[in-house]
Protein backbone atom coordinates (compact mmCIF):
# COMPACT_ATOMS: atom_id res chain seq x y z
CA UNK A 1 0.00 0.00 0.00
CA UNK A 2 1.04 3.91 -0.85
CA UNK A 3 1.51 6.13 1.93
CA UNK A 4 0.91 8.68 -0.93
CA UNK A 5 -3.08 10.01 -0.62
CA UNK A 6 -4.87 9.68 -4.46
CA UNK A 7 -5.46 12.56 -6.45
CA UNK A 8 -9.29 13.88 -5.18
CA UNK A 9 -11.84 13.01 -7.90
CA UNK A 10 -13.50 16.02 -10.05
CA UNK A 11 -17.01 15.09 -7.62
CA UNK A 12 -15.25 15.28 -4.16
CA UNK A 13 -13.12 18.19 -5.44
CA UNK A 14 -16.16 20.17 -6.42
CA UNK A 15 -18.01 19.22 -3.23
CA UNK A 16 -15.38 20.54 -1.03
CA UNK A 17 -14.93 23.74 -2.68
CA UNK A 18 -18.65 23.50 -2.29
CA UNK A 19 -18.59 23.42 1.32
CA UNK A 20 -16.06 25.47 1.84
CA UNK A 21 -17.88 28.03 0.02
CA UNK A 22 -20.89 27.29 2.11
CA UNK A 23 -19.46 27.35 5.03
CA UNK A 24 -17.39 30.69 4.06
CA UNK A 25 -20.80 32.74 3.20
CA UNK A 26 -22.85 30.94 6.23
CA UNK A 27 -20.00 32.87 8.69
CA UNK A 28 -20.99 36.48 6.65
CA UNK A 29 -24.88 36.05 7.05
CA UNK A 30 -27.55 35.68 9.85
CA UNK A 31 -29.80 33.76 7.90
CA UNK A 32 -29.58 29.90 8.37
CA UNK A 33 -28.00 28.29 5.41
CA UNK A 34 -31.86 26.87 4.40
CA UNK A 35 -33.04 30.18 4.61
CA UNK A 36 -30.63 31.87 1.86
CA UNK A 37 -30.58 29.10 -0.17
CA UNK A 38 -34.40 29.17 -0.50
CA UNK A 39 -34.03 33.07 -0.86
CA UNK A 40 -31.68 32.54 -3.41
CA UNK A 41 -33.00 29.72 -5.90
CA UNK A 42 -36.52 31.95 -5.30
CA UNK A 43 -34.36 35.27 -6.29
CA UNK A 44 -33.50 33.86 -9.53
CA UNK A 45 -36.83 31.84 -10.36
CA UNK A 46 -39.92 33.93 -8.95
CA UNK A 47 -43.44 32.77 -9.56
CA UNK A 48 -41.91 29.31 -9.21
CA UNK A 49 -44.35 26.66 -7.10
CA UNK A 50 -43.26 24.95 -4.47
CA UNK A 51 -42.84 21.83 -6.29
CA UNK A 52 -40.61 23.12 -8.52
CA UNK A 53 -38.96 25.03 -5.68
CA UNK A 54 -38.32 21.79 -3.66
CA UNK A 55 -36.52 19.95 -6.87
CA UNK A 56 -34.41 22.72 -7.34
CA UNK A 57 -33.07 23.14 -3.81
CA UNK A 58 -33.17 18.97 -3.55
CA UNK A 59 -35.78 19.03 -0.45
CA UNK A 60 -39.04 17.23 0.31
CA UNK A 61 -42.03 19.58 -0.77
CA UNK A 62 -43.33 19.33 3.13
CA UNK A 63 -39.69 20.21 4.17
CA UNK A 64 -39.87 23.24 1.69
CA UNK A 65 -43.57 24.36 2.86
CA UNK A 66 -42.73 24.48 6.83
CA UNK A 67 -39.66 26.99 5.55
CA UNK A 68 -41.65 29.03 3.85
CA UNK A 69 -44.42 29.18 6.30
CA UNK A 70 -41.06 31.01 8.20
CA UNK A 71 -40.02 32.80 5.59
CA UNK A 72 -43.89 34.42 4.64
CA UNK A 73 -43.80 35.52 8.33
CA UNK A 74 -40.67 37.19 8.11
CA UNK A 75 -42.33 39.44 5.43
CA UNK A 76 -40.19 37.80 3.16
CA UNK A 77 -42.09 35.45 0.82
CA UNK A 78 -45.22 36.02 -0.41
CA UNK A 79 -47.60 32.68 -1.65
CA UNK A 80 -49.96 33.48 -4.72
CA UNK A 81 -52.38 31.27 -6.32
CA UNK A 82 -51.22 29.78 -9.67
CA UNK A 83 -53.33 30.39 -12.36
CA UNK A 84 -52.70 26.75 -13.97
CA UNK A 85 -53.28 24.85 -10.82
CA UNK A 86 -55.47 25.91 -8.43
CA UNK A 87 -54.37 23.38 -5.83
CA UNK A 88 -50.85 25.36 -5.92
CA UNK A 89 -49.19 28.36 -5.30
CA UNK A 90 -46.36 30.45 -7.14
CA UNK A 91 -44.13 32.06 -4.79
CA UNK A 92 -42.61 35.46 -4.86
CA UNK A 93 -39.86 37.52 -2.93
CA UNK A 94 -41.63 40.59 -1.57
CA UNK A 95 -40.14 44.68 -1.57
CA UNK A 96 -39.27 43.99 1.98
CA UNK A 97 -36.70 41.23 0.94
CA UNK A 98 -35.02 43.22 -1.58
CA UNK A 99 -32.52 44.47 1.00
CA UNK A 100 -31.84 41.28 2.49
CA UNK A 101 -31.20 39.47 -1.34
CA UNK A 102 -29.10 42.43 -1.67
CA UNK A 103 -26.84 42.04 1.21
CA UNK A 104 -26.85 38.44 0.05
CA UNK A 105 -25.32 38.98 -3.28
CA UNK A 106 -22.70 40.87 -1.65
CA UNK A 107 -21.97 38.50 0.87
CA UNK A 108 -21.67 35.93 -2.14
CA UNK A 109 -19.36 38.35 -4.17
CA UNK A 110 -16.99 38.43 -1.19
CA UNK A 111 -16.62 34.59 -1.25
CA UNK A 112 -16.32 34.57 -4.35
CA UNK A 113 -13.79 36.77 -3.99
CA UNK A 114 -11.62 35.16 -1.55
CA UNK A 115 -12.58 32.00 -3.15
CA UNK A 116 -10.71 33.00 -6.43
CA UNK A 117 -7.88 35.06 -4.84
CA UNK A 118 -4.86 35.61 -7.02
CA UNK A 119 -6.90 34.35 -10.22
CA UNK A 120 -6.34 37.19 -12.88
CA UNK A 121 -9.46 37.99 -14.76
CA UNK A 122 -8.42 35.60 -18.01
CA UNK A 123 -8.07 32.45 -15.41
CA UNK A 124 -11.50 33.25 -13.71
CA UNK A 125 -13.36 33.76 -16.51
CA UNK A 126 -11.70 30.05 -18.05
CA UNK A 127 -12.25 28.77 -14.69
CA UNK A 128 -16.54 29.91 -15.76
CA UNK A 129 -16.23 28.77 -18.83
CA UNK A 130 -14.81 24.98 -17.77
CA UNK A 131 -17.19 24.29 -15.49
CA UNK A 132 -20.22 25.65 -17.54
CA UNK A 133 -19.25 23.17 -20.09
CA UNK A 134 -19.04 20.66 -17.00
CA UNK A 135 -22.43 21.67 -16.44
CA UNK A 136 -23.91 21.50 -19.56
CA UNK A 137 -22.06 17.97 -20.33
CA UNK A 138 -23.83 16.83 -17.05
CA UNK A 139 -27.80 18.28 -18.14
CA UNK A 140 -26.97 16.45 -21.77
CA UNK A 141 -26.02 13.33 -20.26
CA UNK A 142 -28.79 13.54 -17.47
CA UNK A 143 -30.96 14.02 -20.01
CA UNK A 144 -30.11 11.43 -21.92
CA UNK A 145 -30.52 8.71 -19.38
CA UNK A 146 -33.68 10.10 -18.49
CA UNK A 147 -34.94 9.15 -22.30
CA UNK A 148 -33.77 6.11 -21.80
CA UNK A 149 -35.66 5.57 -18.63
CA UNK A 150 -39.03 6.72 -20.27
CA UNK A 151 -38.02 4.39 -23.24
CA UNK A 152 -37.30 1.08 -21.21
Amino acid sequence: MSNQAPAPSLGFLLHEITRLMRRNFGRRVTLTQAQWRTLAYLSRNEGINHCGLADLLEVRPITLTRLIDSLEQAGWVRRQPDPRDRRACCLYLTPEAGPLVKQLQKSGAETTEQALAGMGAAERERLMQTLSTVKRNLLEAEASLAKQETQD
